[in-house]
């Protein structure tokens, strides 16, 4: 009944975090069918490829050992012997296949769980032995989904079967009395169409096995709203997760304070480019002009382009800037001892606003 319960609470998607934590622990969704269906495709195209190299060996070995059926085996050194060819026959035809298939193997569970490797996946866990946990795995949906799928491929197979051979069953009738060489050629074409077609039939079912799998896989890490909050809450304890938020906020709100502080600027002090001083006087709330932002290198030229955006006037004066950069601090008032050059180069910007409104 709880368990029960706890499904029915896990209503929120999975996190990024709760996601990646799978990952780590070979919790991935893949579709065996997808796998098998593309094993079985590439045994087929090797034994096309390789069907009349592997003829060929079998011939061989059959015309070996009908020439030495006439010597007797008389002791343990000769029948080792004949039992080392048979292998050694047997493995020139195989390894190459098996390689093969290996590789295909790794291939396609690599696509499928997007180069996921983990070790954690093969750590024994009392939950895979224990005789309860088998019945509820049988018993349960993902049991009775494997059962469907069972049912589903004997009735693909069933039914391309049927359809294959309706249409065909005088000619196989014929294959009694026809000779064995044209009779296996032809039958051989014949099973190779019926494969093909059972194979191209299981793979669309296969596509949306690997469609379930994703969608079920998704489901088993769904979260209960209590789980979301204790994540979230951990993240916050992180201490690099805090300091990349920090850093984060800080930036943006240097940001949005500089386009501020340009924008109430009266005057953008350059050196040209590597120092700005943005400044401000209003002679009836201040005293002294105040330092709205100052920077040098990609600040300044950021305060520069800021100023050209909001229309503040940028004067080039290298001393000026260079001693307001290195003595004025910002949102203070400048030093005394700059306020001749200060007032001279604002009573310069004075002078062309008010040209600009005659």
């Amino acid at each position: 009944m709880s368990q029960k319960k706890d499904d029915q609470e896990k209503t929120e998607e999975p996190t990024a975090r709760k996601l990646e934590k799978a990952r780590e622990e070979g919790n991935v969704s893949i579709s065996k069918e997808v796998s098998s269906v593309l094993l079985m495709f590439t045994a087929i195209a090797m034994l096309l490829f390789s069907g009349r190299f592997m003829y060929e060996r079998i011939e061989t070995m059959f015309e070996t050992f009908f020439m030495n059926a006439a010597s007797p085996i008389d002791n343990e050194q000769q029948a080792l012997s004949h039992l080392e060819t048979a292998l050694r026959f047997g493995f020139e035809m195989i390894i190459p296949l098996m390689l093969i298939l290996l590789i295909m193997a790794l291939l396609v569970n690599m696509i499928q769980t997007r180069g996921v490797f983990s070790t954690k996946a093969l750590k024994p866990k009392a939950s895979k032995i224990s005789p309860m946990s088998g019945f509820k795995r049988i018993f349960s949906m993902k049991g009775f989904m494997e059962l469907v799928k069972g049912f589903a491929k004997l009735f693909i197979v069933g039914v391309v079967i049927y359809y294959s051979v309706r249409n065909d069953v005088e000619h196989f009738l014929h294959f009694s009395v026809m000779p064995m060489g044209y009779t296996l050629s032809e039958s051989g074409s014949y099973l190779l169409v019926f494969v093909t077609r059972i194979l191209a039939a299981l793979f669309i079912l296969s596509i949306a096995d690997a469609a379930y799998q994703r969608f079920q896989h998704r489901k088993d890490l769904r979260m209960t709203k209590q789980e979301v909050k204790d994540e979230y809450k951990q993240m916050e304890g992180d201490p690099h997760i805090k300091s990349k938020r920090r850093k984060t906020a800080l930036s943006m709100m240097r940001r949005k304070r500089l386009d501020h502080s340009v924008l109430q600027s009266d005057v953008v002090v350059t050196n040209p480019t590597h120092f700005a001083v943005a400044l401000r006087y209003d002679p009836e709330r201040n005293e002294a002009p105040i330092v709205m932002a100052k920077g040098q290198r990609k600040k300044a030229l950021r305060i520069r382009e800021l100023a050209n955006h909001y229309g503040i006037p940028i004067v080039e004066n290298k001393p000026v800037a260079q001693a307001l950069f290195a003595s004025a601090e910002e949102d203070e008032f400048i030093p005394a001892d700059l306020y001749r050059a200060v007032a001279e180069i604002l009573a310069y910007v004075y002078k062309l606003k008010n040209k600009q409104h005659h």
